[in-house]
């Protein structure tokens, strides 16, 4: 092997990062949101994965990292390929009937090997780890925290268990309720919220909890606001994922892990062709995506995404105050 290769692989290299440069070209100013009249992106995600259209303001840059992070796959795939067959055929017996102790260069392997390496790290510092950033950015996290006490954020607190998801929200004071695991149990108190001898909430908790989240009790969500969930597990590891929020976070016991999106009314009327927003709501399955037990292919769940006016009085109904202010004014 010459070295007529290296200014070969040097080429290769400027290129691939050329290619990321003018992929991020793609960003609009001022936001993490990805060109959404990328034809391959759409096309890929559509097509090939089969996957709904997200509806998030960062589903874009998820589906942009996992095209171009396939398609140096298959870069890599069809070059090592070549690269197999021509050693067959260079290398073989009828060509070579002794064996040369010394060998062929490893100049030209070298430099592949380290185009690959530059590549990936391209890939990740351009893709992966800005939008893992973004996600699970502590600012933006207590950005939202602050935002949800005057209704412009919102914070959900995701517990995942054998073999079902539950969701709780701060009352009407805007506030979380205490909770202690010595108060926890799989039946009817999976938060561990302070209840007293009878199992009724305590005066000062107005924590609305979904126990089970199923089609005729959702987690509900509102559109066109930020919302950090925090998520975590009463028993094993789980993986809470909605494919079209493109959200998908571990849950592990002991550990509070966060992540936060904000599903947009443009995107979801786009995503199933509608013209009006759905005064209904548009409904999500949530699945588990590790493997947990025998029941890990039945542990589904149901996120209800609604218009902000809705979900607000989906709260007030909910809010146990609120359920016991209407009960003594029918009385």
């Amino acid at each position: 092997m010459n070295n007529k290769l290296i200014p070969i692989a040097i080429g290769a290299v400027v290129g691939m990062i050329a290619a990321v440069l003018v992929v991020n070209s793609g960003m609009e100013p001022d936001t993490n949101t990805f060109n959404k009249l990328d034809p391959v992106v759409e096309w890929a995600m559509a097509d090939v994965f089969k996957s709904p259209p997200p509806v998030t303001e960062h589903g874009w840059n998820v589906d942009r990292m996992i095209v171009f992070v396939h398609l140096l796959m298959g870069v890599l795939f069809i070059g090592w390929t070549i690269y197999f067959l021509y050693c067959i055929w260079a290398f073989r017996s009828s060509n070579h009937p002794k064996a040369e102790p010394q060998g062929p260069s490893k100049v030209a392997t070298t430099v592949a090997e380290y185009c690959v390496i530059v590549a990936e790290v391209v890939l990740i510092a351009s893709f992966a780890v800005p939008l893992w950033a973004d996600v699970v950015n502590e600012e933006k996290l207590d950005e939202i925290k602050k935002a949800a006490a005057t209704d412009e954020g919102l914070e959900i607190h995701i517990l995942g268990r054998q073999f079902n998801w539950c969701a709780r929200y701060a009352g009407l004071d805007k506030k979380f309720a205490e909770q202690s695991i010595e108060w926890a149990d799989k039946g009817g108190n999976p938060f561990g919220l302070n209840r007293d001898d009878s199992g009724n909430y305590r005066d000062d908790t107005d924590d609305i909890t979904v126990e089970t989240a199923t089609q005729e009790n959702p987690i509900m969500i509102p559109m066109d606001t930020p919302v950090a969930l925090k998520i975590t597990s009463m028993d094993v590891i789980h993986s809470f994922k909605v494919l079209p929020l493109r959200v998908c976070k571990d849950a592990i016991p002991g550990l509070q892990l966060p992540i936060h999106f904000n599903a947009k009314t443009e995107l979801l009327k786009e995503s199933m062709g509608d013209k009006e927003v759905r005064k209904n709501g548009y409904v999500y399955l949530i699945t588990c995506a590790q493997l947990c037990g025998d029941g890990h292919g039945q542990m589904a769940g149901i996120v209800k995404i609604v218009p902000k006016e809705e979900f607000n009085k989906w709260i007030a109904e909910r809010s146990p105050k609120n359920s016991d202010q209407l009960a003594q004014a029918g009385q």
